[in-house]
């Protein structure tokens, strides 16, 4: 493993990000943010006011070139964690921005990367990025997700810029409240506050807990790759359907009100995490029904805090 030094981390003030931060931080590493909102409130969920305060924290625009060379070389950044995106519902609303954002933007942190010499970079794919039936992507989110593989790829093959990609699946736990796949969080939340929730879909995913994802990113920035790495991993979690998470909700929260409604989702749910615990080591995994009742009991704790509210769900 390398040393860490400085890691930049795109897009932290979204739930990926935000764990990211926080684990970065307990561990005594230095994280610098660049995000286009100075919104703290994720992290807040994380980490007391005064962590959360502490974080060196850039406001930029991803589609901004200028901006993001910026960050990069002010920051010092010995590696990057690449998380800033628009997800599927924002995608399919503005396909425009959507582009400039997700495959723009990643273009311009990987400019900066060859620019400043930053050795390790790793950034999100996606599950949407693979084929689904009829052997394309199903939406616009995984077509750009899916055109970021391939860009890192050439600046690995031209250039030597070494990267890891992630694809994340379902990821749940605090601070997941957006993207299509955040309602199964949603109705954790729902429960703890003792209200009904639709989950909107139904059929068999891969859940993965936000803090152990967090950590998979962290130890990626961490790990020497060679110059012409540029890898792309699938991230495996628990393979179970919408409604046996239900069911784990119903075991913390007896009387909670979670139904589901809904068609299947178009993605692939089963997949093999061994080359990547090859190349970076295992890691403490969470357990469905750990990640349900840690969720749930962080919720509780939140709502009593007035950091969250009941109608988040």
């Amino acid at each position: 493993m390398a040393s860490q030094g400085t890691i930049l981390v795109t897009g932290a003030a979204g739930c990926i990000g935000a764990w990211v931060v926080a684990g970065l931080a307990r561990r005594g590493a230095r994280p610098v943010v660049f995000d286009l909102s100075e919104d703290r409130r994720r992290l807040r969920l994380l980490v007391d006011d005064a962590t959360a305060r502490a974080v060196p924290w850039i406001k930029g625009d991803l589609t901004d070139t200028a901006a993001v060379d910026r960050a990069v070389a002010e920051s010092g950044a010995a590696a990057i964690i690449h998380l800033a995106a628009l997800q599927v519902p924002f995608c399919k609303a503005d396909p425009v921005t959507g582009a400039r954002v997700n495959v723009v933007g990643h273009v311009n942190v990987f400019e900066a990367a060859r620019k400043h010499g930053v050795k390790r970079l790793v950034y999100a794919s996606s599950i949407a990025a693979l084929p689904v039936e009829g052997g394309m992507q199903a939406n616009l989110y995984g077509v750009y997700k899916k055109a970021d593989e391939g860009i890192a790829r050439i600046y690995a093959q031209d250039w030597g810029i070494a990267s890891i990609g992630l694809r994340p699946h379902t990821v749940y736990g605090p601070a997941r409240d957006q993207g299509l796949t955040s309602a199964p969080t949603k109705a954790m939340l729902a429960a703890a506050a003792e209200k009904p929730f639709t989950i909107p879909f139904s059929g068999s995913l891969n859940f993965q807990f936000a803090g152990e994802v967090a950590e998979i990113f962290t130890r990626c920035a961490e790990v020497d790759i060679d110059a012409k790495h540029s890898d792309v991993f699938d991230l495996q979690g628990t393979n179970a359907t919408v409604e046996s998470v239900v069911t784990q909700i119903r075991r913390v929260v007896p009387t909670a009100k979670i139904d589901v409604a809904g068609d299947r989702l178009p993605f692939p749910a089963d997949f093999d995490d061994r080359p990547l615990r090859k190349l970076i080591g295992s890691w403490p995994a969470t357990p469905l029904d750990q990640g349900v009742e840690r969720s749930i009991t962080a919720f509780r704790d939140l709502l009593k805090r007035g950091l969250v509210t009941a109608d988040a769900a």
